[in-house]
């Protein structure tokens, strides 16, 4: 039956892969790995280290602050649907802190 190896082992041998110049089939030859195996844990690093898609990426859209009606409520909606409802007040603090954002 075949040894079991972790993500710790084929994380450092992917890494060694990359840095050694070598095909993938002549790494796994040279340190006696099962191909298939190693293909398949690069998969897993690659994914593990991908930049996200610009679909997941936070874009910030400029805005206006009104002062706030009495009674009112400061909302903030996004076009991915979520929606942030705070009670009311002066909707100031809320612009300055959006300013420090980077």
């Amino acid at each position: 039956m075949a040894k079991r190896r972790g993500a710790e082992f084929w994380n450092r041998h992917v890494e060694a892969w990359s840095h050694s110049g070598l095909t993938q089939a002549a790494y796994c030859k040279a340190h006696g790995l099962t191909r298939k195996s190693f293909y398949r844990w690069r998969g897993i690093a690659k994914k593990a280290t991908a930049k996200p898609s610009s679909k997941s990426s936070l874009t910030l859209v400029p805005i206006s602050v009104a002062a706030a009606a009495i009674g009112g409520t400061v909302q903030l909606h996004s076009p991915g649907g979520w929606k942030v409802e705070l009670p009311k007040g002066d909707a100031s603090w809320l612009a300055d802190l959006l300013r420090q954002l980077p």
